[in-house]
């Protein structure tokens, strides 16, 4: 078998076991217990899902913990809270995986045969497209790491990353706690 398919097996087996934990630690009651638990320290709580928030191993159990939480917290003070966890998140995912990012990005790049695609883009002066669709990607629950790379490809500056990925991800974490808190 292809070295490829099997690191996305892998991949896929990992975030399906990450699925299981969450979807097991909503059910059994164990997670909302543990956030009772910790609410004096609510914010460490609530950071640490902004961490979890990123990355594709971590986002179902931050998808849980977030639910459980936003059920009895300020929804702005938990989307802030965790946007910056998030930050973290990226950050610890840029600096220790920058070498895999570019790797991948290049192997996509090979592989979906991009450059064609990119100089289209060029051509026609659609080059925001790219960390467009990178910036929806951070908003959104699925995990932040092919959004980075998007972003990566267009050349931001660091401090422009950190700025856009903890707009994003606070505005994302936003979306999805409002309406839970305000059903509950």
């Amino acid at each position: 078998m292809d070295r490829k398919i099997k690191k996305l097996i892998f991949k896929t087996a990992i975030f399906i076991f990450s699925l299981s934990i969450a979807w097991y630690l909503i059910k059994s009651g164990l997670l909302h217990d543990l956030i009772i638990t910790v609410l004096p320290l609510k914010f460490i709580a609530e950071f640490l899902a902004g961490m979890f928030y990123t990355s594709f191993l971590t986002s179902p159990i931050s998808m849980a913990m977030i639910v459980v939480l936003a059920e009895n917290n300020n929804p702005i003070i938990l989307a802030l809270l965790a946007g910056m966890g998030a930050v973290v998140g990226d950050l610890v995912i840029i600096k220790f995986f920058k070498e895999k990012l570019s790797k991948d990005v290049s192997l996509i790049t090979r592989e979906l045969q991009l450059k064609k695609i990119n100089n289209f883009l060029i051509k026609w002066k659609l080059e925001f497209i790219t960390p467009l669709i990178g910036a929806i990607i951070i908003a959104s629950p699925l995990p932040d790491e092919l959004g980075l790379m998007m972003l990566g490809a267009s050349n931001l500056k660091y401090y422009q990353i950190i700025i856009l990925t903890y707009l994003l991800n606070t505005a994302g974490i936003l979306l999805i706690v409002t309406p839970i808190n305000l059903l509950s």
